[in-house]
């Protein structure tokens, strides 16, 4: 609950942030650059709007993986030393008021073992396995998020561009061709593929970033979990 409350207060402060940068950006005269932020992303239609909420959401991932997602905080090796230590000497009470108080991943794994150890190593080993697998399976979901943002993008912006040309054709059905207005259908074609590989290609550089951090994060746990087993059902 403490990690979805995190991450949703990650979106609402990147939200917050975005906003007052789109703010100040487009205060800026428009002598300068002939048109603000705002109009250019007004200029695109519908599908800016959903670009925008994926740039939002894609922001927010990023901090939040940043954040929260670290070997540091999710499998510190001194707790895991420590609790190792205390389960060795069979020091179970002492255990569980040290993972209580702390907010790891190994922790959260270790309790559940903990609290099942009246009904048999069996149940046990089972419990840790399975909390262990559910943690990993978390971690991995939420980097999902973002390689789907990655995907959905291009595809927006590809829609976009359709619909931009679409109004851009539609212009010759009269007969006569205004320029302005033919540019206006280009320029929401080309606002709408430039805005979507904007959130892509920084989406995917982050998302095989996270990957590596992950996957050690998942071998380190995989491995202290294994001990753990080992120690609490031998």
């Amino acid at each position: 609950m403490l990690k979805k409350f995190g991450f949703f207060r990650t979106v609402f402060f990147t939200a917050f942030l975005l906003f007052g940068a789109v703010s100040a950006y487009s205060a800026t005269s428009v002598a300068e650059r002939g048109n603000t932020l705002w109009e250019l992303v007004a200029s695109g239609g519908i599908c800016m709007i959903f670009l925008g909420l994926l740039s939002v959401l894609a922001t927010a991932s990023v901090i939040y993986h940043f954040m929260y997602v670290r070997a540091d905080k999710l499998t510190p090796p001194e707790f895991s030393e420590n609790l190792l230590f205390l389960l060795e000497k069979k020091e179970y009470e002492k255990a569980i008021s040290v993972c209580r108080q702390q907010n790891n991943m190994i922790s959260t794994i270790a309790l559940k073992g903990l609290e099942k150890l009246s009904k048999g190593k069996a149940v046990v080993e089972q419990a840790l396995q399975y909390e262990g697998k559910a943690n990993l399976e978390k971690l991995w979901q939420n980097l999902n998020y973002l390689g789907d943002i990655a995907v959905i993008a291009p595809m927006l912006g590809l829609l976009g561009t359709i619909f931009g040309m679409i109004d851009a054709f539609n212009y010759f059905k009269g007969g006569t061709i205004s320029p302005i207005v033919l540019t206006q259908g280009l320029a929401k074609a080309m606002v709408n593929t430039a805005f979507g590989l904007v959130i892509t290609v920084p989406c995917l550089a982050f998302y095989s970033y996270f990957r590596g951090r992950i996957s050690k994060i998942t071998s380190t746990a995989e491995t202290v979990a294994s001990e753990i087993i080992q120690t609490m059902t031998k």
